[in-house]
């Protein structure tokens, strides 16, 4: 029997994670996939979507992923979607889509971020797809390759009669399938973010934040593992995250064997910037809480990130990879994905959730390292009282 997976890919400071669960249903949050054969400092960069072609499944001898989340429209969170995604009505991929490897989305998830004025050129082909999708009706916007869902709050309506997933939602059903061993739980974007992050242009405080739980066996009391994912979510909304979510006694929704270091390792999970500032050099206590209280044993952390040096400019910080390390069993629990298992060959780190908890997967990589290549909306809903959004 396979097991559920996720793979953590070497992007520079940008993010891109893989779930693949047992049935082979893929979940891709975020993507960074760089064009070129070496980066500025003459490392090679991993050929992303060529091994992303190689783990995800094919529909009509078409590359297809069943959910793809945008944490927020930031370039290091999107590079590359226009060239390597497909954008348009499902029936119409063609020969020369097939050609170019583009790779249908059947579902995404996106907030009303992704409608503010200022956007990349990557970030614009999301909005062009989601818009097309929105105007949808009937059976069509339920069809593989229309699905579409807001987390969190639309000022401005912009996504009105799309299905929405708030804060304190429990989804187990992923592009129509139903899964008893896998769900995601959705902490934030919390509304007074989403309007004072377009207020402000400031995109990172409405990322989407995430927990992914996995069981072993459908027939598993409960969940075994948990993976968070926080885009750039900075200190401020972490602290939100654990009042609600201790104020509500679902300290379950805190817990990690995996976790995504926030904004590729930036100290603002700890704290403001800059660093040089002596009274931000204190990391808050709830970002310690969130590392100490909830990491289950043998918890690991990721940091998908250049280099991290001493160095400016940040992030990374390295004053963040130490408390990281401090938090952790052993400093190797601490995974920096520029530097394996060389700098100059960086690859992807995969874990496997086994009963046991989380292991390293030591298949070798399938890649060669050298350049970027190539209806219904149910769902289990549980609400956290009253998690404010």
């Amino acid at each position: 029997m396979s097991n559920n997976k996720i793979k953590y890919y070497p992007v520079n400071n940008g993010d891109m994670s893989l779930i693949t669960l047992k049935d082979s249903s893929t979940i891709l949050i975020d993507c960074n996939i760089r064009e070129g054969e070496k980066d500025s400092n003459d490392n090679n960069i991993y050929k992303v979507k060529e091994d992303l072609l190689k783990s995800i499944q094919k529909r009509d001898s078409n590359p297809y992923i069943d959910l793809f989340i945008l944490s927020h429209p930031d370039e290091d969170h999107c590079r590359g979607f226009k060239k390597n995604f497909y954008h348009g009505a499902p029936a119409d991929y063609a020969e020369t889509n097939r050609k170019d490897d583009e790779i249908i989305i059947d579902e995404i998830w996106v907030t009303s971020m992704l409608f503010t004025t200022k956007q990349s050129n990557d970030a614009n082909a999301i909005r062009n797809e989601v818009n097309r999708r929105k105007r949808l009706t009937g059976t069509d916007k339920n069809k593989k390759g229309n699905r579409l869902r807001l987390i969190g709050y639309d000022e401005d309506k912009k996504l009105e009669n799309v299905t929405t997933y708030v804060p304190g939602t429990e989804v187990n059903t992923i592009n129509k399938k139903t899964f008893n061993n896998f769900s995601l739980f959705i902490h934030a974007p919390f509304k007074k973010d989403l309007i004072q992050s377009k207020a402000e242009e400031d995109r990172n405080s409405s990322s989407i934040v995430v927990q992914a739980r996995f069981k072993d066996n459908e027939s598993d009391a409960d969940h075994i593992t948990f993976a968070l994912f926080g885009g750039d979510a900075d200190h401020y909304i972490w602290e939100k995250i654990i009042e609600i979510s201790e104020k509500n006694n679902n300290e379950k929704n805190l817990k990690w064997d995996l976790l995504l270091a926030p904004h590729h390792c930036s100290w603002t999970f700890f704290n403001n910037v800059s660093y040089d500032i002596e009274e931000n050099q204190t990391p808050k206590e709830y970002s310690l809480k969130l590392l100490n209280d909830y990491k289950e044993n043998g918890g690991k952390i990721i940091s998908s990130s250049k280099k991290i040096v001493k160095e400016k400019p940040n992030p990374p910080h390295k004053p963040s990879k130490d408390e990281y390390i401090k938090a952790l069993d052993s400093k190797d629990d601490f995974y920096e994905l520029a530097i394996i298992p060389k700098e100059k060959t960086p690859e992807p780190v995969e874990f496997i959730v086994t009963n046991n908890g989380v292991t390293k997967s030591t298949e070798k990589a399938k890649v060669a390292i050298t350049s970027g290549g190539a209806a219904g909306a149910a769902s289990t809903v549980v609400k956290n009282g009253d998690h404010v959004i």
